[in-house]
């Protein structure tokens, strides 16, 4: 019974760790190096050229038009 209990407080320990880990970097915001800044600025790029071509994944769940097995 008793290391069924520390199982239980060492699984409790790492979720309170993992939850403190993601909420820390949640508030870190926006990159500060010129590097990660200009990875975010593509990746916005990216993003951007996607949803104005109509290439978002809630308009086509299944890929791009025609590029799954075609039916002859």
């Amino acid at each position: 019974m008793g290391a069924f209990v520390a199982l239980l407080a060492g699984i409790g320990a790492v979720s309170a760790w993992c939850a403190v880990v993601l909420i820390r970097r949640g508030r870190r915001g926006a990159t500060d190096n010129a590097d990660g800044l200009l990875i975010e600025q593509a990746a916005r790029l990216r993003a951007q050229q996607s949803r104005s071509a109509g290439l978002d994944f809630r308009a086509h769940p299944h890929g791009r038009p025609g590029s799954g097995p075609r039916r002859h």
